[in-house]
């Protein structure tokens, strides 16, 4: 049974907390919540620390880097009893280096909740990139957009520059929490009492009726149809009630809508 007083949600928002916490470079409100026999795992041989002032001192000359961007945030609650709650995670961070150029990579990570002495803490965490996804070094790109440039990198570029309240949080059917920046959403399709997420990677359902996620989504995703919401920025152009979005894909239009959509994307900036 869950202990009384703390709910899913809020295990997985302390979570998130401390995950962003880490990536933004803030290490008292990092080991704020940790215990003091805090047990560390990285990806790297040395990074197997066993106790919070151990874990403190290994990582001072990781808080002297910039901080990074963190996005496809996505968290699950994998266990709980009594005293106990194991979270498990997974994101995609990128880093800008001093040369300019940025580094992806994949992230995954288990975080174990406990409550010592009538205070919840965070006991372990055991992170990993993962190796079938090598790090992925890019060129930063020029600003603005230009015709060489990749334009989903270049939306992501701009989101970058945000902060982490400007994200969209869901809750899938397989009841995972995903925090997603509007430009990893390319649209959201009905589904009954449910709504289909499609981004660049990956689709999954959600929670939800589009009208609902219509009002937080930014002005940018446009209802061209009763059962799409479409961030219009991926939108490449639009004929005989279709939109073709920049990867090939075909969505309808509705007839009602259709010369709302054209006045739009003619006036957009």
């Amino acid at each position: 049974m869950r202990r009384a007083g703390i709910t899913e949600a809020e295990i997985i928002q302390l979570t998130l907390e401390n995950v962003r916490s880490f990536y933004h470079r803030n290490p008292e409100v990092t080991a704020a919540p940790m215990a003091d026999n805090f047990m560390w795992i990285g990806s790297n041989d040395f990074q197997w620390c066993e106790g919070l002032e151990n874990f403190r001192r290994t990582m001072e000359k990781e808080y002297e880097e910039p901080p990074v961007l963190i996005s496809d945030e996505e968290y699950h609650l994998l266990f709980h009893d009594r005293n106990v709650w194991v979270v498990c995670g997974r994101y995609r961070i990128t880093s800008v280096m001093e040369d300019g150029t940025a580094l992806h990579a994949h992230v995954r990570g288990t975080y174990v909740w406990r409550m010592i002495n009538g205070e919840l803490k965070l006991a372990h965490v055991h992170g990993s990139h993962a190796q079938d996804i090598p790090l992925n070094r890019i060129v930063t790109m020029p600003e603005p957009l230009t015709a060489d440039m990749d334009y989903f990198d270049y939306l992501k570029r701009m989101d970058s520059i945000t902060s982490d309240v400007n994200k969209i949080a869901f809750r899938d059917t397989n009841k995972n929490y995903r925090y997603l920046f509007p430009s990893d959403i390319l649209y959201l399709k009905a589904a009954a009492q449910w709504s289909i997420v499609h981004t660049k990677t990956e689709t999954f359902q959600v929670w939800g009726l589009l009208a609902d996620y219509e009002k937080s989504l930014p002005y940018s995703f446009r209802r061209i149809h009763k059962s799409y919401l479409v961030n219009s920025l991926y939108i490449d152009s639009i004929h005989r009630y279709k939109a073709v979005l920049r990867d090939g894909q075909e969505l309808p239009i509705g007839k009602e809508r259709y010369m709302d959509l054209k006045h739009y994307l003619q006036h957009a900036v």
